[in-house]
């Protein structure tokens, strides 16, 4: 009789959670270290380290999860620029792989990425990326929420600046793990940026050398929260906005070797950047 009432009870239970929405709204911050050198036989130590404040800080940035079963706008808080901060902040885009937009329909398999590289506004339009899932035992608490620990392999393409004297700009392929802490006391499959799939929320994605931490979040249980997706911005596939990048790169390639080749100081500067996506 008692395993019948626990049944009864743990029926009711499932059923109350499929009934309620469980949309609303998290707040995620997101750390990227990088591998950045830069050097030149005319600049002072004190440029250099002014130059890996100015990348770091720009580095880190705060975004937005709305969600609901179905759909998820991931969207990233316009934070005031220090002075001369700019040049810095696009190029700390590039290092840190995320969009300034990401919209997905997890039920249509749909995937709209609205970002701005170096003033020009893009919306690519893509599928959602198929993660193959491997479930672990291991288990943590993020924030009140206790997290399991999922992992998946993923092929990204990186994208690498350097100087024609180090071997040029080039792209190339790379398998990488991605770690994820899921909870499911929220019982949707949604996350931040483009990872999703898991059975529960995702608080925190670990993905090369970038961090993404879910530091706060509002459920509206009753009423779910309507998303729009993005629409602005020229329309192009991942491919092609993949070759932008790559033309602009060379194009700041051939500024800086400008420099290099009787510019201002006739100092040379090379700069080595990875990106990936």
């Amino acid at each position: 009789m008692k395993n019948l009432i626990l049944l009864f009870a743990l029926t009711l239970s499932v059923t109350a959670l499929k009934a309620q929405s469980f949309s609303g709204e998290a707040t995620y911050q997101s750390a990227t270290t990088v591998d950045f050198k830069m050097d030149s036989t005319r600049m002072s130590v004190e440029q250099y380290e002014k130059i890996k404040k100015r990348m770091a800080s720009a580095l880190q940035k705060e975004f937005t999860l709305a969600f609901n079963k179905t759909e998820s706008l991931f969207k990233e808080v316009e934070q005031l620029e220090e002075e001369g901060g700019g040049r810095w902040a696009g190029m700390a885009s590039m290092f840190a792989g995320t969009g300034g937009i990401v919209y997905k329909n997890i039920q249509k398999e749909e995937l709209n990425e609205q970002t701005e590289f170096f003033g020009k506004v893009f919306l690519i339009k893509d599928k959602t990326e198929q993660f193959d899932w491997k479930l672990g035992k291991e288990t943590k608490m993020v924030g009140s929420y206790t997290c399991y620990k999922a992992t998946a392999k993923r092929t990204v393409i990186n994208r690498t600046w350097k100087s024609k004297e180090d071997g040029g700009s080039g792209i190339d392929t790379a398998m990488v793990e991605v770690t994820a802490w899921y909870t499911p006391q929220i019982p949707i499959s949604q996350g931040p940026d483009i990872y999703w799939g898991l059975p529960g929320f995702m608080m925190e994605v670990n993905f090369k050398n970038t961090t993404i931490l879910c530091t706060k979040i509002a459920l509206s249980k009753d009423k779910e929260v309507t998303i729009k997706a993005p629409d602005k911005g020229d329309v192009v596939t991942r491919d092609e906005y993949t070759k932008t990048i790559l033309k602009k790169m060379e194009e700041m390639e051939a500024a800086y070797g400008g420099q290099g080749r009787g510019g201002r100081g006739g100092s040379r500067r090379s700069m080595s950047i990875q990106i990936s996506r």
